[in-house]
């Protein structure tokens, strides 16, 4: 069983964090993350997304947020699939760190491997640390960015707190900067607040491209800051088979079914099935007819 610190790490998640968690995650057997090869960015494979932001930085904080409560889901496959591209970067055997409130997990649900694995992120190499509150998350994270052990830090708080505030962005931020080290700072349950974050973004769920069956994953990404470049909105496919983005590809109508033009954000899908007119008079059962 792999050892971080002397801690077999399949014991360390998930876990309660403790008021000092430095000796889980800074311990002299634990390698740089970064070791080898150094890319400051790594594209994201999508031309347009890679000309305005220069692709993802690393060592640095982004910021990734639900645009509404919907798209819970969809901004946390956005912020894994960003994971996924440091994991691949450093190395398959690289370990990954996700830090995440207790209220998260029971709001959101609990990491599952399968879906992990079609971003590209091993679970055999997450270390997952279930934290109380705000202020315990902030401190796991900061020991995980400064362990430089880690590919990703995905960092998950839990509705508005005033603990997480621009001067606890900016503690994280100057502390991945310092070391050399990402995080992914996960908004979910709350309202944006200020942040330090080199990249904001706002991630609504969108239709895939799958036809009949279930298609790669796509999501409507609002940049909203970018302290690198322009900021704007694309449709971002997440490519399972590539562990990339891109563009996704049109499909053409066919008579009466069409891919809806909007995110889903905010408001209720419906079938586009046959459905008979609702006939007058209050009261009246109005039948579905399938196939």
């Amino acid at each position: 069983m792999e050892e971080l610190a002397g801690v077999p790490v399949h014991d360390i998640a998930p876990a309660a964090v403790r008021a000092a968690p430095t000796s889980v995650f800074r311990g002299g057997r634990v390698a740089n993350a970064w070791a080898g090869a150094e890319t400051t960015a790594l594209p994201f494979g999508h031309p347009e997304v890679d000309a305005a932001t220069g692709g993802l930085k690393r060592g640095a904080l982004h910021d990734v947020s639900p645009a509404g409560a919907p798209d819970m889901a969809s901004a946390t496959g956005f912020a894994l699939a960003c994971a996924g591209l440091l994991l691949r970067a450093a190395g398959r055997d690289s370990l990954w760190l996700w830090v995440r409130a207790e209220m998260a997990g029971r709001e959101a649900g609990e990491p599952y491997g399968p879906g992990l694995a079609a971003f590209g992120l091993d679970p055999s190499r997450l270390v997952a640390v279930t934290a109380g509150d705000t202020a315990d998350v902030l401190r796991a994270a900061e020991e995980g960015l400064a362990a430089r052990a880690f590919a990703a830090v995905l960092i998950e708080p839990f509705g508005d707190d005033r603990r997480l505030d621009l001067t606890a962005c900016r503690r994280l931020s100057l502390i991945a900067d310092g070391g050399r080290a990402t995080g992914i700072l996960l908004r979910t349950g709350g309202v944006p607040g200020p942040t330090s974050a080199v990249t904001r973004w706002r991630i609504s769920a969108a239709p895939s491209d799958g036809g009949r069956h279930p298609g790669n994953p796509v999501f409507a990404a609002d940049l909203a800051r970018n302290r690198l470049g322009p900021v704007g909105g694309w449709m971002m496919e997440w490519r399972i088979d590539e562990q990339s983005f891109r563009t996704p590809r049109v499909r053409p109508k066919t008579q009466g079914v069409g891919p809806l033009a909007v995110p889903l954000s905010g408001r209720l899908a419906a079938a586009s099935g046959n459905r008979p007119s609702r006939p007058s008079g209050s009261g009246a059962v109005v039948p579905f007819r399938i196939g």
